[in-house]
């Protein structure tokens, strides 16, 4: 009797040790009624992942930057600057170049013109940076509003071809990345705030 005794409280725990030591593993998968709804990713955009950046931050600096030649796009376009954008030619010239076939033409193509404030005849409100009329008849910069200005002229130039992308913020990673409706902690140095680019 003593001995049944002694082998029931032994196994006991036997099951007990075995149990914690299986942890969550020895219980039944959750049903997908289970689980939480996933987020909406097209509502609220997609920005990169931890992981993505320590990927492209291990492939080095270049991987932050277009293909040579530029991104693929529909057609052939060029631009000119005004005398407003002469000490930024520069830096539009290297945000062009996100786009294969996008060439600086003097007097030809899309006029690009640079403010020094917010955009405010765009169309709605808030702190417009940039902004593109009727798919590349004109172009406003306003370049003193955030940090990229490369990329705030990439993104406006794609919009001769694309509207916007379901990222959140704007980055060099691919041409959606490229295209998204915002720069994020990129307004002027000193502030994070996002700033819309049309």
């Amino acid at each position: 009797m003593r001995g049944n005794l002694l082998l029931r409280c032994l196994v006991a725990v036997v099951v007990t040790v075995a149990v914690g030591l299986l942890g969550s593993g020895a219980q039944a998968a959750p049903t997908p009624l289970d689980r939480p709804a996933a987020a909406d990713v097209t509502a609220e955009g997609h920005g990169i992942t931890a992981e993505e950046l320590s990927a492209l931050a291990a492939a080095g600096p270049e991987a932050f930057e277009p293909p040579p030649g530029g991104w693929p796009v529909p057609s052939d376009r060029s631009y000119y600057l005004t005398a407003s954008c002469r000490s930024y030619a520069a830096t539009i010239a290297r945000g062009a170049a996100a786009w294969a076939n996008l060439d600086e033409t003097p007097n030809r193509g899309t006029p690009v013109e640079c403010r020094n404030t917010y955009i405010t005849d765009c169309g709605g409100g808030g702190r417009i940076v940039g902004c593109n009329w009727g798919r590349g008849q004109r172009i406003a910069l306003y370049m003193g509003g955030v940090r990229d200005q490369a990329l705030l002229a990439a993104h406006e130039f794609g919009h001769d071809w694309y509207g916007h992308s379901g990222y959140q913020c704007a980055g060099w990673t691919n041409p959606q990345h490229v295209m998204a409706p915002s720069m994020c902690g990129y307004g002027p140095a000193g502030t994070e705030h996002p700033v819309r680019i049309d």
